[in-house]
């Protein structure tokens, strides 16, 4: 049976300390029919040029625009199915395996926490208790005609563009959980706290704000 095109479509912005992990971490899969493309978005370190030994295409853009990004990566895609990865998160090997798997139109995967923590355990295990309420672990995959029908991401969103992505997505296809795992990064949460990440998100829920999200590097 002839493989699926998968690709995986990384928007960077300054990760030159996390993107070669995550590029390797694609270049273990059991799937191998894989294209890594990644997107510099304002970037202003070295990611671009460390990514470009690493991944198939790398590409890049003035704005930090996450949606933008994602949106350029897919447009240059030659798979049909399509993962949107953070730069920060971890492929296990079967990832793209149980991806295809799934025979889903749209879905993410549970993660484990990249650090041994109670803390980072827990709110891990409690966001993947509600991945059904379309938030993501850093990683989201859909078929490319679902992802093209819909006109991909929001680039006016500064932050939540993922489950709004999902919502839309899921009024044309199936939503799964695909049954693997990927490695998520919790600087965020180390730095912040997991009680202010946890109220942030909850208000951004409730009343979202158009402020800038904060980046973490």
């Amino acid at each position: 049976m002839k493989k699926e095109q998968v690709s995986v479509i990384i928007p960077a912005f300054n990760e030159e300390k996390y993107i070669i992990p995550t590029l390797r971490s694609i270049k273990r899969q059991s799937h191998k029919k894989i294209e890594s493309i990644v997107v510099c978005n304002g970037c202003t370190d070295k990611t671009f040029q460390i990514s470009i030994p690493h991944a198939d295409k790398v590409l890049k853009i003035k704005e930090p625009n996450v949606s933008k990004a994602r949106n350029l990566g897919a447009k240059v895609a030659n798979g049909s199915t399509l993962i949107f990865l953070d730069a920060d998160t971890l492929l296990t090997k079967d990832t793209v395996k149980e991806i295809l798997a799934a025979n889903a139109h749209i879905g993410t995967c549970k993660a484990k926490p990249d650090i041994n923590k109670f803390m980072a355990k827990f709110f891990i295990w409690f966001k993947n208790r509600f991945w059904w309420l379309s938030w993501s672990n850093g990683v989201i995959f859909c078929k490319k005609d679902i992802f093209e029908k819909i006109e991909g991401f929001n680039e006016t969103m500064k932050k939540r563009e993922d489950s709004n992505f999902i919502k839309r997505a899921k009024k044309h296809g199936k939503y799964k959980l695909a049954k693997t795992h990927v490695i998520g990064s919790m600087r965020r949460h180390e730095k912040w706290g997991y009680l202010k990440t946890i109220n942030f998100w909850v208000k951004e829920a409730c009343s979202p704000s158009k402020d800038d999200y904060e980046p973490i590097r």
